[in-house]
Order: C-alpha cells, then sequence, then structure tokens
C-alpha cells in the first residue's frame, strides 16, 4: 500500500512537474516571439532610416531638395543661395509654424530683415507683411502693434496699415462665414479699432479713408459708411473729394444701392460737366448692373442735351465725342441690335454734320 501511494505521489510530481515544464516552454516561447517581433520592428525603423537618408543624398545630389525643402538644413542652403527672395524666407517661417515653433519663424523673419538689401523694398515688404500676418494669427494685441511700429519705421507707413487692415478685413469675411463662430464680435471690433487708428493717422490721405467704405459696405453697414464719407470729406484737401466720391458711387453699385450710387454720380457729373472720365466710369457701373438703358441715357444726354436741364452743360470736344461714340458703339455691339447700332451711326454723322457748321467747339 505505501508502495502504491508513493508510486501514485511519484506520478503526481511527474505531471506537475511535465506542466511546469510546458509553461515554462510556453513562456519561452513568448518571450522569444515578442523579443523577434521588437527586433524586426527596430529593422524596418532603421531600413526607413537608410532610405530617408539615401533619398535626401539623391535630392542633394541632383538639386531637387533645393526644388523641395524638407529639412532646415534644406531652407539654410535656399536662404544663402537667394538671400533676397522673400518668397523663400516666407516659406522658411511657414516651415516653423508648421512645426508650432512661432519664435522660429519669428527669428527667420528678422533675420530677412538683415539680409534682404536695401534696395529691394518690395521683398522687405513682403516679408513684413508674413510676419505681420503671423503676429495676427499667433501674438498678441501688443506684439501685433510692436510689430505694425517696427514696420512703420522701415517702410511707407499708409502702406504698412492698409495692409494690416486688409488682412482684418479677411478676418472679418471668415469669421462671418463660419458657423456658429464665436469670434465675430472680437474680430470685427478688432478691424474696427484698427481702421479707425488708420484713418486718423493718415487723414489726409483719400486711400486710408477709400478703404475703410469698402470694409464698412461689405459688412453691409451702410450708414455708417455714409457717415463715414461725410468725414472724410471734412478731412481731405478739396482736390481730392471727387475722386473720393467716385469711387464711393462705385462702390454703392457693387456693394450697397446703385440708386444711391446714381445719386452721387448726378451730383458729380453737375458739377464737373467736363469730366468724361466720371461719365465712362459711371456708363461702366450701369452697363455692369445690367441696366443697358440707364447708360444708352448717360450717353443721350451728352449727344442730344435737353434744354433747360443740368445735362445740357456737357460740352466736349470733337476729340473726346469721338471716344464716346466710340464707346458707345462698343456697348450696342455687345448688347444692342442692329437697330441700337445704326442708331449710334446716325448720332455720329450727326454730330459731324452739326460740327463741320460750327455748332459745336472744334
Amino acid at each position: 500500500t505505501k508502495i502504491t501511494k508513493l508510486a501514485e505521489s511519484s506520478d503526481d510530481e511527474s505531471t506537475d512537474s511535465s506542466s511546469d515544464s510546458s509553461g515554462d516552454e510556453s513562456e519561452d516561447e513568448d518571450a522569444g516571439f515578442k523579443s523577434s517581433h521588437k527586433a524586426r520592428k527596430k529593422a524596418a525603423a532603421k531600413r526607413r532610416e537608410e532610405e530617408e537618408i539615401s533619398r535626401r543624398e539623391a535630392a542633394l545630389a541632383d538639386g531637387t531638395a533645393d526644388e523641395n525643402p524638407e529639412t532646415a538644413a534644406d531652407f539654410e542652403r535656399l536662404v544663402a543661395s537667394n538671400p533676397n527672395s522673400s518668397e523663400v524666407w516666407i516659406k522658411f517661417m511657414a516651415f516653423h509654424l508648421s512645426l508650432a515653433d512661432i519664435d522660429s519663424a519669428r527669428n527667420v523673419a528678422n533675420r530677412a530683415f538683415d539680409r534682404i538689401e536695401f534696395r529691394q523694398e518690395g521683398e522687405k515688404l513682403n516679408v513684413w507683411t508674413a510676419l505681420l500676418t503671423l503676429e495676427l494669427k499667433y501674438g498678441t494685441d501688443k506684439s501685433l502693434q510692436e510689430t505694425i511700429d517696427r514696420a512703420s519705421q522701415h517702410n511707407n507707413p499708409k502702406q504698412v496699415y492698409l495692409r494690416v487692415c486688409e488682412m482684418l478685413d479677411k478676418a472679418v469675411e471668415a469669421a462671418s462665414s463660419s458657423v456658429g463662430s464665436g469670434d465675430l464680435e472680437a474680430t470685427t471690433k478688432r478691424a474696427d479699432d484698427m481702421f479707425k487708428n488708420m484713418c486718423k493717422k493718415f487723414k489726409s490721405k483719400k486711400t486710408v479713408w477709400i478703404a475703410h467704405f469698402n470694409y464698412l459696405l461689405k459688412g453691409s453697414r451702410h450708414e455708417e459708411a455714409h457717415a463715414l464719407l461725410k468725414r472724410s470729406l471734412q478731412s481731405l484737401p478739396p482736390y481730392k473729394h471727387v475722386e473720393t466720391m467716385s469711387k464711393f458711387a462705385q462702390m454703392e453699385f457693387e456693394l450697397g444701392s446703385p440708386e444711391r450710387g446714381r445719386t452721387i454720380f448726378n451730383a458729380l457729373l453737375e458739377n464737373n460737366p467736363k469730366r468724361m472720365d466720371l461719365l465712362f466710369v459711371n456708363i461702366d457701373k450701369e452697363v455692369k448692373n445690367g441696366d443697358i438703358d440707364k447708360a444708352r441715357a448717360l450717353f443721350d444726354s451728352v449727344v442730344n442735351p435737353v434744354s433747360n436741364d443740368r445735362k445740357q452743360k456737357f460740352k466736349f470736344k470733337d476729340k473726346q465725342m469721338k471716344s464716346l461714340f466710340k464707346k458707345w458703339y462698343r456697348m450696342e455691339e455687345e448688347h444692342g441690335d442692329e437697330t441700337t447700332r445704326e442708331r449710334v451711326r446716325e448720332e455720329a454723322r450727326n454730330f459731324v454734320a452739326k460740327s463741320k457748321s460750327g455748332q459745336h467747339q472744334s
């Protein structure tokens, strides 16, 4: 009996030993598999790295690395060979921004200002614009204003402010078109303040007022735009009033009310009867707006002025009238028919006949 129990005990131990041995072997196999998997991954990564190095070396050898820069070293090589190219410097800045390295992008811009020749004002202004864009997007109000002040010291200050306002105008448009955009109010206030500041700084420059008109009319802020027009005429010298009002009238046709645009043009033409350029701009706006009959009426008001009407003031020389008939006929070629074209030819013949008889200025 003891022998039997001992045998059974021996069998159990043998079974346990066999089981333990099997378990150990299984664990060894798992460990080996994991180790092998890691080794394969490491080897694959190394191969990819070697392939990338080989590709970069080949790109350097055949010159394509300069066409498609991918590393800081590529860009350093490019700016060394093209120090006056704003495009290269701006791409270098974008490279750093793609890595979320804003300070490095700023440093690249500052290096560009030192490296680009002083005669290349346009190239430098391009880099300044890129830096201003960076500050608008990633900086603070303080860093933006500091950059504007720096840029104004090295460039035409009015152009710097116009570019910044243009960027803010686009930012407002983007915020307006974004569904559920929460920063529209803040973006609009930022733009409003910058436009007001610009007009205050350069109040004798019509371009800044015109840019502000455009910004307000695009935002359907018509009453504010008309109030601003009145303020601009108080600040601008008189000789700039006609062109400023003409620009505003053109923008009314495009962004506001064509009828308000016509009212302004009518006043301008009445006060400046010899300005055929104003007449042509007015006609072009009517045609673009699809009001061909109103454009014809403008032509007709010059060719056949009505007695006791303000339009009888239009008195143009023969050379000017020749330009008018040519423009009228081109319009009829595009928008009229044979009847309307024949009418222009007839009016031109009548004018020539009257001119020869001494009834018009020669």
